[in-house]
């Protein structure tokens, strides 16, 4: 196999390297975002901004090697305005958002619930439309990002009633 070493520059072995092949049985990710309402319904997509709701970030992990990873999830939402509006990501507005000190040898999943208070979704006028995407990071102790991900989660509308 063809491989520069980073640790060992110009001083590769003689036979050459051998790449060990990750099977996705060792380490696999599923992650989910929902957008619930406080009363634990899925939001209908048509939100009155004077109302709280709520936002829960999942991710189950399959697989040894993630028992042997720590690192901080971070997880973000991030609007887009269709039509007249300002885009923003949700962590400028709701703190704590993260996961931090996440030990895979401790437990094989990742949750975070936050509840988004009323007036906090800015609007012009009536209302506005967005287009939502929900993003995580798994960043590890030196700040690079480990895992990344991304989901649609399509468009909301926020109205003042």
């Amino acid at each position: 196999m063809s491989y520069t070493s980073i640790r060992w520059p110009g001083q590769d072995p003689l036979d050459g390297w051998t790449e060990l092949p990750l099977s996705p049985a060792v380490m696999t990710a599923y992650w989910d975002t929902d957008i619930i309402d406080t009363s634990g319904i899925p939001s209908t997509k048509i939100i009155r901004v004077t109302d709280s709701f709520d936002v829960w970030f999942r991710v189950e992990l399959a697989g040894t090697i993630w028992k042997c990873m720590t690192g901080t999830w971070e997880f973000d939402i991030g609007f887009t305005a269709i039509g007249s509006g300002s885009n923003f990501d949700l962590s400028s507005l709701v703190p704590n958002l993260t996961d931090p000190d996440w030990k895979g040898c401790d437990r094989l999943w990742v949750e975070k619930k936050v509840t988004v208070p009323p007036n906090t979704i800015p609007i012009n006028g009536r209302g506005t439309v967005y287009e939502l995407a929900a993003k995580f990071f798994l960043v590890c102790c030196d700040g690079h990002v480990a895992a990344t991900g991304a989901e649609a989660l399509e468009e909301y509308e926020f109205y003042k009633p």
